[in-house]
């Protein structure tokens, strides 16, 4: 099955909860890269890519799992990119 890369942005709901511990408590899902963006007065977001299954529903399940995470207030998918070509 082919794989496609989701770009999220994803805004914590404690500034001072770390962005591998909200990473580590995704599940499901591959990460394959991040990096942290200050946004203002001590919150970070995380820009982070995920390797999915390029299958029906596209994106859904990994926007339900951040969405239901008790550490993440919002996320928003930036981008989706086949997995063969950069993002």
């Amino acid at each position: 099955m082919a794989k496609v890369i989701a770009r999220v942005k994803i805004l914590p709901k404690d500034i001072a909860t770390k962005p591998d511990v909200i990473l580590n408590s995704i599940s499901g899902f591959k990460l394959i890269k991040y990096q942290v963006e200050p946004i203002a007065f001590g919150l970070n977001a995380i820009i982070a890519d995920f390797e999915l299954d390029d299958a029906e529903g596209g994106t859904d399940p990994l926007e339900q799992a951040l969405l239901t995470n008790k550490l993440i207030s919002e996320m928003e998918v930036i981008g989706v990119s086949n997995a063969r070509t950069k993002l």
